[in-house]
């Protein structure tokens, strides 16, 4: 018997991407297609290609997963709701978020803004990996450009409901290992390839943070050599990777024992949950999904303000070493409980069973 389609539409298939396909083809044949929204000029060609696709496809699939909205989700929704197929929007971070001073967020460009409300008009049910993507106060950043973020703030008539669904990670693929963590070692895990996610990755704030606390040691993993390069330079007692190979990072996590993540916007990193899992102490920004990953494991950093940020790091520097295991068996545990690959599947397949029987 031949399985039911299911298509899953994505501007790239980025690792938690493939970790949704890779759930839902357990039980369905997915179609995944491949369209290139990055380059502004193909844009019109992957609309041509998506429409051809849409319309060979969507009438034999049972339902049409997309992740966060954009040009890549408008012609889906619509084809969904003409043909009567359950789409399913994923809201997850840019989508739902308008930082003009810093030129970040989908939701700044008029034209992208547009699309972007009609296709969560358009849709079945709205997916958000984090209430705060919905609505969330916002006083991180200051001077900030907005009072709150979220969609329901800035599409305030939209009538389309939402579940939220956080991201899962694979917990049998982090470890502990039994030696000792560096006292006062902090590591930042992001894709830095530019200035502009330089800023909203808050690796301008760890980098401070190294030069004034010259007896910590910082990591910086998935920095780009030419983004390295371009900032001259830097603290004797910062080391900056490219991505590693997991068993390299499971390694760097083993060594260190503050996970630092000061971002101006986020969703749900799943490089904090692994940071995490690695038993690294949770060291986040008030932003997105971060504080409610946290809770009482780690750090809540409530402002961005440089002297705010160093005050609270001499604060955690001066943890004892009971409150540190304490705070990392803590943080392993919760991610452990909360945040598996398996229960983000489940909760998939019950929106399945809901709105696509």
């Amino acid at each position: 018997m031949a399985r039911p389609v299911i298509i899953y539409i994505a501007p790239n298939i980025s690792s938690f991407v493939r970790k949704d396909i890779d759930l839902l083809s357990a039980k369905y044949r997915v179609l995944a297609p491949h369209h290139n929204w990055v380059k502004k000029l193909l844009v019109p060609v992957s609309f041509l290609r998506q429409m051809v696709f849409l319309s060979m496809n969507i009438a034999r699939t049972r339902a049409v997963f997309i992740m966060f909205g954009g040009y890549w989700s408008f012609l889906p929704a619509l084809f969904g709701k003409l043909f009567r197929r359950p789409v399913f929007i994923i809201p997850g971070g840019t989508d739902c978020v308008s930082f003009p001073s810093l030129r970040y967020g989908s939701l700044r460009k008029p034209l992208l803004r547009t699309i972007i409300r009609l296709s969560y008009t358009l849709c079945t049910r709205l997916l958000p990996v984090d209430e705060s993507l919905a609505f969330c106060s916002y006083g991180y950043l200051e001077p900030r450009d907005y009072d709150f973020q979220g969609f329901r703030y800035f599409f305030p008539n939209l009538k389309t409901g939402h579940t939220v669904i956080y991201n899962g990670v694979d917990v049998s693929s982090f470890t502990i290992t039994s030696g000792a963590r560096m006292p006062g070692s902090f590591i930042t895990i992001s894709l830095v390839e530019d200035q502009r996610r330089f800023i909203i990755k808050g690796i301008d704030k760890v980098i401070d943070l190294a030069r004034s606390f010259p007896e910590s040691q910082f990591t910086i993993a998935g920095i780009s050599r030419k983004m390295v390069e371009s900032l001259g330079n830097l603290p004797a007692n910062l080391v900056c990777y490219p991505f590693l190979p997991p068993e390299k990072f499971n390694e760097l996590l083993g060594e260190t024992e503050f996970y630092l993540q000061l971002s101006v916007s986020e969703g749900f990193p799943n490089a904090l949950c692994e940071g995490m899992l690695g038993g690294c102490i949770p060291v986040v920004s008030s932003v997105g999904a971060m504080p409610v990953i946290v809770e009482e494991t780690g750090f809540v950093m409530e402002s961005s303000k440089d002297e705010y940020l160093k005050e609270k790091i001499r604060e955690i520097l001066s943890l004892s070493s009971e409150k540190k295991k304490l705070l990392s068996d803590l943080a392993r545990k919760r991610v452990i409980e909360n945040y598996s690959i398996e229960r983000r599947g489940k909760a998939l397949e019950e929106v399945l069973a809901t709105f696509a029987s």
